[in-house]
C-alpha cells in the first residue's frame, strides 16, 4: 500500500498478482490498438477499393455530355492516367474533351500507344465526328504494325492512308477496308502501290463508290487505261452510281463532269481514244470528253450527236468545227438540245420545227437566250400556247408580251394556277386583270401557291378588286388560315370566333395562340389542347408555347396533360398541387424526364403498387421514393435487374445503404446458389429406377417428363426456392449489375 513520510511517498506491500494483472491489462491494449489500427487500415484500403468501383461504374453509365463531364472532373490525376478509368470513360456515349483531343500534354505515352486504349476511341462512335477532318488523329507508331488495328482505323478514318507505313500501300485488305467508308480520301489511288492500281476488281469497285471521281482514273496503271473492257465497265458504273435513284445523283454528275480534270477519256491511251465504243461511253457521260477523242470519231456523226445531247457546248471539238449545225435537222436531236444551246442555234432550231411543233416551241421557252419574238406568230398570237407557255415565264418575257394578252383572263389564269411564277409577275397579272379574282378556285390557288397576303398591299389589292366578299367567305378563310395562320387576323369579325377556322390555325402554326383572344382561350380550353398536340413531335415548338399560354390555363387538366404527352416540363410554379397526387400525371412526366417524378406527392412516393409502375417508365425515379421503399426488396429488385444506373443512389448514399446493398446482394447470390444446386443436383441429376437400381428412393419420379416437372415445380415452390426461369433471369441480372458496381 501507499503510504506519505517525509514528503514522499513510498509503496510498500504491492501483491506480486497486481503487478502482473496490470503488466497483461497492458499488453493487451496494446494488441488492441495494433488491431485496431491493421482493421482500420484494411478498412480504409476496402473503401479506397469500393470507391474505385463506384467512379468506374458511373463513368461506364454516364448518358449526356454534362454527367460524363462532371464525374471525368471529380476524378484525380492520377486516376485520370489510371488504362481502367480511361476504358471505362470510353464505355459512356459521351467523351470527355481530354478524351476525344487524347492530347499528348495530357496523356503520357504508355497510354497513348496502349492497343486496347486505341481500339476503344476507334469503335466510339464519335471517334468519326472528332477526326472528321482527320485533324488530330495519329496512329502511335508501334501500332501501325497491327493488321487489324490498322483495318479498323482505315474503316472510320480512311485520311489515316496518308500517314500509314508502306508495307500496308500494297495490301488489297486495307485497301477493301477504305472503301467501307461513305467518304474516300481526295486523289486516294496516289496513297496505294502499282500493285494495287493495277487490280481491275478492285479499281472497279473504287469508280462504283459514291464519293469517287473519274479523275482518278489518271492513277491508274498504263495496262488498265489500255483496257477496253474495263475503261467501259469503269465509266458505266460510275454513271450508275451517280445518276441511280436520286435527283441529287443527277446534281452530284453535272457539277462533276464541269470539272477539266473529270473528263475521263484524257486519262485513255491513244488506241482507246481511237475506239468507237470507248469514245461513245465516255461522251455519253460528259459530252465534254469530245475533245480527247481522236480526230476521225471527233468527226462521226453519232459520236458528235451523243456528245452534243449530252452537253451542247461540246459541239465545240467537233470536226469540222459546227457540225452540230447540219444535225438540227434531227427532231430528236433538236430537241434535246434545246434548253441549252446558243440564241443563234436556237433560232435556227426553231425555224426548221418549231413552225408546227406546239410542243417543241414550249420546251425552248426553258431556253434563257430565247427572245419572245423566235417563236412563230402562230403560236404566239394562240391564247392556249401562251397559257401553257406562261407558266415558265420570266419577268422580261413577260414584259415583251402584248398588253392584250396581259389582260387576257385564260393566260392570267395559268399563272395564278403555276407555283413557279415570280411574284412581281402576279402582281402585275392582279393590276392588269383583276377578272381574274372574281373566280374563288383562283383565289384559292392563289393563296395556297405564291403566299401573297402576306403582303399586306397585295392582299387589299385582293380584297378591293375580288367580287367575292373574301373576310366573310368561311370556305376561302379555312383554306387561307391552313396555309398561313396569320391570315386570321383578316377574317370578318365573325369568323374570327369561328371554331373551324380556329383549329385549322392550330393545325398549321403553334402561334396561332398568339392570334386568338384570352377569353377565347379560357372558353375553349379544347383549342390550347389542339395546338400542343397538333405539334408534340417538334419539342422546340412546344417550349415556345409556354409564353403563349395563359397563366389559368395551367389549371385545366387536359391541357396540363396534353402539354406534359408533348415532352413539355413540369410546371411547378403554374401547376396546382393536386396535380402532384394525379399518378397519370406523373408517370407521363417521368416517361420524358426522370426527374419529374420528384414532383409526386409523397403518397405516391410511398405507394409501392405505383413506384413498381414508375420503375417500368425509369428505374432512376428510385432517388426519390420514400425511404421505406428506398429499401424494400421487391422495389430494389424491380429496379437493379433492368438497369444498373439504379444502384448509383443507393452506392452513393451512407452506411446503412451500403450495409443494404451488401445484404441484399448476399441474399441475391444465396437464392440464385439454392436454386442452381437444387435443380440441376439433387432434382435433374436423381436416378430413375432400373435393373441396376431398383432401389430408387426417387421412384415415384419416374412417371415421364410432365410429370417430373410438376414435381420438380411443386418440391421447388415447397423448399423455397427460385426455379421460373424469368425469375432467375432477374436475379442473375440484378447480380451481374451489382458487381458492376463492385457489389
Amino acid at each position: 500500500m501507499a503510504t506519505v513520510a517525509d514528503g514522499k511517498t513510498e509503496y510498500s506491500n504491492y501483491h506480486p498478482s497486481s503487478i502482473e494483472k496490470s503488466e497483461t491489462r497492458c499488453q493487451q491494449i496494446l494488441e488492441c490498438r495494433r488491431q485496431i489500427k491493421s482493421w482500420q487500415d484494411k478498412l480504409n484500403r476496402l473503401l479506397v477499393e469500393q470507391e474505385r468501383y463506384f467512379k468506374l461504374a458511373k463513368l461506364r453509365c454516364s448518358a449526356g455530355s454534362t454527367e460524363i463531364h462532371s464525374t471525368w472532373s471529380n476524378l484525380s490525376w492520377s486516376e485520370k492516367q489510371d488504362k481502367e478509368f480511361i476504358l471505362a470513360a470510353l464505355e459512356s456515349k459521351e467523351l470527355p474533351l481530354e478524351l476525344k483531343s487524347f492530347d499528348e500534354d495530357v496523356f503520357p505515352l504508355h497510354i497513348r500507344t496502349d492497343p486496347e486504349i486505341f481500339m476503344a476511341r476507334v469503335h466510339h462512335e464519335s471517334f468519326e465526328v472528332a477526326f472528321r477532318d482527320y485533324a488530330g488523329l495519329v496512329v502511335p507508331r508501334t501500332l501501325c504494325d497491327d493488321k487489324n488495328i490498322m483495318l479498323e482505323v482505315v474503316q472510320r478514318q480512311p485520311m489515316v492512308v496518308e500517314s500509314m507505313p508502306d508495307h500496308w500501300r500494297d495490301d488489297p485488305d486495307i485497301f477493301r477496308s477504305v472503301l467501307k467508308h461513305q467518304d474516300l480520301p481526295w486523289k486516294l489511288l496516289q496513297y496505294f502501290s502499282k500493285e494495287i492500281r493495277s487490280d481491275a476488281e478492285l479499281m472497279l469497285a473504287v469508280f462504283q463508290h459514291r464519293d469517287s471521281e473519274l479523275s482518278w482514273m489518271g492513277d491508274c496503271s498504263e495496262r488498265l487505261r489500255d483496257d477496253k473492257v474495263f475503261f467501259i465497265n469503269a465509266v458505266d458504273k460510275f454513271r450508275s452510281h451517280c445518276t441511280k435513284r436520286t435527283v441529287e445523283g443527277y446534281i452530284k454528275l453535272r457539277n462533276h463532269n464541269e470539272k477539266p480534270e473529270n473528263q475521263v477519256l484524257r486519262y485513255a491511251s491513244q488506241r482507246l481514244r481511237s475506239d468507237f465504243d470507248v469514245v461513245m461511253s465516255c461522251v455519253r457521260q460528259s459530252g465534254m470528253n469530245l475533245e480527247h477523242a481522236s480526230d476521225d470519231l471527233r468527226g462521226n456523226d453519232k459520236i458528235v450527236m451523243a456528245a452534243c445531247a449530252q452537253d451542247y457546248t461540246a459541239s465545240m471539238y467537233s470536226l469540222p468545227l459546227g457540225l452540230e449545225i447540219s444535225f438540227l435537222e434531227h427532231y430528236d436531236f433538236a430537241r434535246s438540245i434545246i434548253a441549252d444551246v446558243s440564241a443563234e442555234t436556237l433560232k435556227l432550231s426553231l425555224d426548221k420545227h418549231g413552225d408546227e411543233d406546239e410542243q417543241f416551241c414550249l420546251d425552248s421557252i426553258l431556253n434563257e437566250n430565247l427572245d419572245w419574238s423566235m417563236i412563230p406568230e402562230t403560236f404566239r398570237s394562240d391564247t392556249k400556247f401562251v397559257s401553257e407557255a406562261a407558266k415558265f415565264l420570266s419577268w422580261r418575257r413577260w414584259e415583251a408580251l402584248p398588253l392584250e394578252m396581259k389582260r387576257n383572263v385564260q393566260i392570267a389564269s395559268a399563272l395564278v394556277e403555276s407555283t413557279y411564277i415570280d411574284r412581281e409577275i402576279i402582281w402585275d397579272v392582279l393590276h392588269k386583270c383583276p377578272e381574274v379574282l372574281s373566280d374563288r378556285k383562283l383565289v384559292m390557288d392563289l393563296i395556297a401557291n405564291h403566299q401573297v397576303f402576306h403582303i399586306d398591299d397585295l392582299h387589299r389589292l385582293v380584297i378591293t378588286n375580288s367580287v367575292i366578299d373574301i373576310p366573310n367567305d368561311k370556305g376561302l378563310m379555312l383554306h387561307a388560315v391552313k396555309h398561313h395562320p396569320r391570315l386570321w387576323k383578316h377574317c370578318s369579325e365573325e369568323l374570327r370566333g369561328d371554331n373551324d377556322i380556329l383549329i385549322a390555325a392550330a393545325e398549321a402554326s403553334p402561334q396561332s395562340l398568339r392570334i386568338v383572344p384570352s377569353t377565347y382561350q379560357l372558353d375553349h380550353p379544347e383549342f390550347v389542347v389542339c395546338v400542343i398536340q397538333k405539334h408534340r413531335k417538334n419539342y422546340e415548338r412546344v417550349e415556345r408555347m409556354y409564353r403563349d399560354i395563359l397563366r389559368e390555363m395551367w389549371h385545366n387538366r387536359a391541357v396540363a396533360m396534353a402539354w406534359l404527352e408533348s415532352g413539355g416540363k413540369w410546371n411547378d410554379m403554374d401547376f396546382p398541387s393536386h396535380f402532384k397526387e394525379d399518378e397519370e400525371m406523373i408517370l407521363t412526366s417521368t416517361k420524358h424526364c426522370w426527374f419529374g417524378f420528384r414532383w409526386a406527392s409523397d403518397r405516391l412516393k410511398s405507394d409501392k403498387a405505383f413506384v413498381i409502375q414508375a420503375l417500368a417508365v425509369d428505374v432512376r425515379i428510385i432517388r426519390f421514393v420514400s425511404e421505406e421503399l428506398f429499401f424494400d426488396h421487391d422495389v430494389v429488385m424491380e429496379a437493379f435487374s433492368k438497369d444498373f444506373r439504379a444502384i448509383e443512389f443507393h452506392a452513393e448514399g451512407d452506411d446503412q445503404s451500403f450495409a443494404f446493398l451488401v445484404s441484399f446482394a448476399k441474399k441475391i447470390r444465396r437464392r440464385l446458389w439454392e436454386s442452381r444446386t437444387f435443380i440441376d443436383e439433387f432434382i435433374r441429376s436423381a436416378k430413375c429406377p432400373s435393373h441396376e437400381n431398383a432401389g430408387c428412393n426417387l421412384s415415384m419420379l419416374n412417371q415421364g417428363p410432365v410429370m417430373l416437372a410438376t414435381y420438380e415445380d411443386k418440391i421447388a415452390s415447397y423448399a423455397g426456392i427460385l426455379h421460373e426461369e424469368e425469375e432467375l433471369t432477374r436475379y442473375e441480372a440484378t447480380s451481374l449489375h451489382l458487381a458492376a458496381w463492385g457489389i
